[in-house]
């Protein structure tokens, strides 16, 4: 019975578990849509982008990321590191490659919701 109710467990979670938010937000990078990352935004993000830093609504927000990967459309992003730390938190860093140039990506998540945004210039 123990076994039954494993095999269970497992074909569930194979066939219904969710993909993760960290997953959905590295391939919204890849593509460079904002309209995919602001599914993940808190109600009150803290980014920054290149030089300007606010917090900022979910709406202000994508309008400054739609204005970013319009300036620099993407060609690539690498994710180089994702770690969950205490209390839920999870951060994910990359590099994104655009037509003018490379960018550092930091990304602060809690509770599956994008608290920190940051993308600042790859000084190689």
């Amino acid at each position: 019975m123990k076994i039954a109710i494993n095999i269970f467990y497992f074909i569930f979670t194979f066939f219904f578990a969710g993909v993760e938010p960290s997953e959905e937000i590295v391939a919204a990078l890849k593509q460079g849509k904002s309209s995919e990352l602001v599914k993940y935004f808190n109600e009150k993000v803290s980014i920054k982008i290149i030089n300007q830093e606010d917090v900022l609504s979910k709406s202000q927000a994508e309008a400054n990321l739609n204005f970013f990967f319009e300036k620099h459309p993407v060609k690539a992003f690498s994710s180089s590191h994702v770690s969950s730390v205490n209390n839920g938190a999870q951060y994910i860093t990359g590099t994104l490659e655009t037509s003018n140039g490379k960018f550092r990506v930091s990304i602060l998540l809690r509770q599956n919701l994008i608290a920190q945004f940051r993308i600042e210039n790859d000084n190689d």
